[in-house]
């Protein structure tokens, strides 16, 4: 019965002319700091408006990335923060490793279930470039909703079905096959 319930409430509000609005809220805080991926907002709009597809894909895409900004401007003034308080010099190794490694870091978190709040964070903790920050959050964030927007409007039901089952083939095996594969031609000597 509550099972049927909250599916009745999600489907009404996913019929909403306001689910893009909550779409984007649940995109930007998650980002920062709410628990629960879009991705679970981002499905049923999708399966029961299947036209707009791409608009809802692109918006929770769009709403995930600025909030990422968020994240990452948060991350930025805490070292600021915590440079007074403690020895950074020790931190030196972590921030060279992760200004030489951030790239992969930032495409993974935002592809797999690593949380991308935790990536944008630590890329402003790290003072990793903003601008790279930004295109391969777009790239790997708007990858990651594209494929379940167009799995789930191509497929339906079954489309849920398909994400379900095949979830550390999309959002982890797939990811590190792209990093891998990008390692071995550009850094790779």
């Amino acid at each position: 019965m509550i099972l049927k319930n909250l599916h009745i409430y999600v489907e009404k509000k996913s019929k909403s002319k306001y689910s893009q609005y909550f779409l984007s809220l649940v995109a930007f805080i998650e980002s920062i700091f709410f628990p629960i991926p879009p991705d679970l907002i981002l499905i049923p709009i999708v399966y029961f408006n299947p036209k707009k597809f791409l608009a809802t894909a692109l918006n929770c895409t769009i709403f995930s990335v600025i909030g990422g900004a968020f994240g990452y401007f948060i991350g930025y003034f805490i070292f600021d923060i915590v440079q007074t308080y403690f020895d950074i010099s020790k931190q030196g190794e972590f921030m060279n490793f992760y200004n030489d490694w951030g790239i992969f870091a930032v495409f993974l978190g935002g592809f797999t279930p690593i949380p991308y709040k935790v990536i944008a964070l630590t890329s402003g903790y790290a003072q990793f470039n903003f601008i790279y920050f930004i295109l391969l959050s777009l790239l790997s964030r708007g990858l990651r909703f594209f494929i379940i927007a167009f799995i789930i409007k191509q497929f339906g039901e079954l489309g849920m079905q398909i994400l379900q089952k095949n979830k550390l083939l999309i959002f982890i095996i797939i990811p590190l096959g792209i990093v891998f594969f990008i390692y071995l031609f550009f850094y790779h000597d």
